[in-house]
């Protein structure tokens, strides 16, 4: 794909994300926020039976990048169990996002990986 269709992709999912909305109900929820631009972030997962995430949402404020990112993060999640999220990569959003990130939007694209670094327990990728 070129750079453009990603463009326009990342456009879409910040117009018309498909994971936006504060569930019901759900089994965690964690939050964090950019302190450099203010883009914030709270996910919310469900876990079926099995320990596999049948449910992903999370909703915030903030840029495109953010808000794209995480749309497209917790289309990844859904199907994973809990301990794969740790196996998670700044490069699996790149690939996601599929464009050139710069540094001063590098906070806006891994916002929502280090959300779920933070549940975990795992330090996140830079400071937030």
């Amino acid at each position: 794909m070129d750079e453009q269709i990603y463009k326009e992709n990342i456009l879409d999912r910040y117009k018309n994300p498909r994971h936006k909305k504060v569930p019901d109900t759900f089994d965690i929820k964690e939050g964090s926020v950019n302190a450099s631009c203010g883009d914030s972030l709270l996910v919310f997962l469900s876990f079926d039976e099995e320990g596999k995430i049948k449910e992903a949402n999370f909703d915030g404020i903030g840029c495109a990048v953010s808000q794209a990112s995480s749309d497209m993060l917790l289309d990844k999640l859904i199907g994973m169990k809990m301990d794969e999220i740790g196996n998670l990569t700044e490069k699996d959003i790149y690939d996601m996002l599929g464009i050139e990130i710069g540094p001063s939007r590098e906070k806006c694209a891994l916002l929502p990986l280090n959300t779920l670094r933070r549940w975990i327990g795992e330090q996140p990728l830079g400071n937030i």
